[in-house]
Formats: C-alpha cells, structure tokens, sequence
C-alpha cells in the first residue's frame, strides 16, 4: 500500500471512530443541564361547543350570533350544532334557511353542522308549509354542505361520505379528526328518525338507514386504524334507549298492520352501536338533543344486559341561547371526555 493510499486509509478509520462520538456530543448538547433528558410537551386540550335547536325564530338570530362571538372571545377550537336551525312551527322557506345558514357562515369558530327533524323531516306539515320532505332535505344539502369543510369565518377541512359513489347524496354524514378522537355526524332526526307508517317501500328510511350504517361503521374502522381515543358520534334525535329494545326482534311490515306497537326507527342504530362500542377500546360520547334539557348518562347495555362502561351520552339543552355544553378533550388521557354545562353571553 503506497503512503498516500495508507493516509486515506487512516483519515478513514478516524473519521469512522469520530462520527458516533459526535452524534454522542450532539444529544447531550440538545440536553438540559444535569443531563436529563426535556420531557415531551403533553398535546393541548381541544375544547368543543356543543349546541342544538336554535335560532327558533328570527328574532333568536341575534341571540345566536352573539352566542357564537363569545365562544371566539373564549378561544375554542370549534362549534358543533346537532341540529334544529328553525322553529317546529316555522315556515321551512329558502328564505328561512338562506337566514340561518347566514348566521352560521359568520361563526368566527369553525362549525360542524347536522341537520336535525325541523330542518326538513317534518316540512311536509301544514304549519311548516306542506313541503316535501326529501326535496327540502336535498335542498338542505346544497346550501349547507357544498364544500368538504366546515362552516364559519375560518373553515376546516371534513371527510363527507359523499367521497363515496354509493352514497354521493349523503353530504350531511361527516367526520373530523380533534387530535387522537374522531367526530362523527349522522342525520338521525327526532321524529322517530323519519320512519314512515304507510304502506310501501319506506325509500329515504331505508337509503339513509344503510348510509348511516356504512358511516358508523367506517368511523369505527378509522379509529381503530389510527389508534384513537375516543369517537364522539352527533345527532339530532334522541334514540331512546329506554324504550326495551334490547328486546325486541327484527321488525317486521306485521308490525305496523295489526298494530301491534310503533315501528322503532332507531333500532338498528342502536344494535349495530352495541356491537361496535363493544369491540371498541377507546371511549365513545353519544351527543343528541333532549326534551329534558341537559344530561349525561350511560344508556348501553350488552347483549347480556351489563352496562358497557367505555359508553357515555350527552343531551343537551335546547332551545335557548342562555346555556351551551363545553366538550373537553384531553389527549393521552383514560378518559379523554369531560362535559361542562356553560352560561351563555349575559343579556340573553
């Protein structure tokens, strides 16, 4: 080996022995003093207003808009509103709706909105204008929902199951990732989810009915994907878990024709919940309107009749303007829920 070829050699075998201690000095460089290691920074709590049935009225406009302000003036993350823009007596217009969605587009706060029974299932009633039901429902969905974000001043990107072709009229479904816990909305209305007692094919039950399926079903996918928290699903209608469906069978057309009892609309969604739930690791937060006003309870049961502790549900207070519902989300926490019952702005 010649001298020079030996001096690269050794530049070589020097450099090799240098690196690791360089790396070495650098870590220990990035380190506090004393050695120690920095702690990891803990991710920042997600706060989330919950509301639901308003404005009632257009006088409740202001009320609303005020609302809003302040939940900006507080410095939360977002807005969800589970549904009732409108009065259950008020006219369910374009005019009506174009005012509403006007006062939800200047949210300062992004907001997630889903549409609840008086915003199109019951239209067809003569007090609300004798609409069609479906028609005002697609109406709902090109004003509200022409874009895969939220509503608001600042809007955030959402997933919509209208991505999917099977399911391309279903604007309304979305979800939203709030850190390790995923927000799911469905169009579950009040009026007994919209089941029709007449004869024939129940067509908008059954296509929604299998939408909100596939939905559910999908939000619980993506969270086990992605390891999440939590899963928090928003709805207008009160499911009514108290009404002894655990055991009920399958419905059936009988049921209906000899009168036996009302055809339960939410069956489905509350099995496939259980089922869900049950496989579920993380926590999952149910968050519906009520007549009662606020609440908070653990409602589910297993197929053996044990309370599934990993389920909660929130029903918040409707109507008014002068209480809303805080959502606080921790990351990395067991229990990554907390629910605060707030006071509106003063004065209203």
């Amino acid at each position: 080996m010649s001298q020079l070829a030996r001096a690269c050699h050794g530049r070589r075998i020097a450099l090799a022995l240098l690196l690791p201690l360089l790396a070495a000095a650098a870590v220990a460089g990035a380190a506090p003093r004393g050695g120690k290691p920095q702690a990891t920074p803990k991710p920042e709590i997600i706060r989330v207003a919950l509301i639901a049935d308003i404005p009632q009225w257009p006088a409740a406009e202001d009320n609303l808009t005020a609302l809003l302000d302040d939940l900006a003036e507080q410095r939360l993350n977002l807005v969800v509103h589970a549904g009732g823009i409108k009065g259950d007596t008020e006219s369910c217009s374009d005019a009506v709706l174009a005012s509403r969605l006007r006062v939800l587009e200047q949210s300062p706060l992004p907001l997630v909105y889903v549409p609840g029974e008086t915003d199109w299932a019951e239209c067809q009633q003569p007090t609300n204008g004798k609409f069609d039901a479906v028609e005002r429902l697609n109406r709902l969905r090109e004003l509200f929902f022409p874009e895969d974000a939220t509503l608001g001043r600042r809007q955030q990107a959402v997933v919509r199951q209208s991505d999917q072709a099977m399911f391309r009229s279903f604007r309304e479904n979305v979800r939203i990732g709030l850190g390790n816990v995923l927000l799911v909305g469905l169009n579950l209305p009040g009026d007994n989810n919209h089941y029709r007692s007449e004869g024939g094919r129940n067509g908008e039950f059954e296509d929604r009915r299998e939408a909100n399926r596939q939905w559910l079903a999908r939000a619980f996918s993506v969270a086990k994907q992605r390891e999440m928290a939590g899963i928090v699903i928003v709805a207008h209608g009160d499911p009514q878990f108290g009404n002894g469906w655990e055991k009920r069978g399958k419905p059936t057309l009988l049921d209906g024709f000899m009168g036996r009892r009302q055809r339960d609309g939410f069956l489905e969604f509350k099995r496939q919940l259980r089922e869900l739930v049950g496989k579920f690791r993380g926590q999952v937060l149910l968050v519906h309107t009520g007549l009662s006003g606020y609440g908070t309870d653990k409602p589910l049961r297993d197929a053996a009749g044990k309370t599934l502790p990993n389920f909660s549900r929130v029903s918040l207070p409707a109507g008014s303007v002068a209480q809303w519902t805080e959502l606080i989300i921790t990351p990395g926490s067991a229990s990554p829920f907390k629910l605060v019952l707030k006071d509106g702005p003063a004065g209203h």
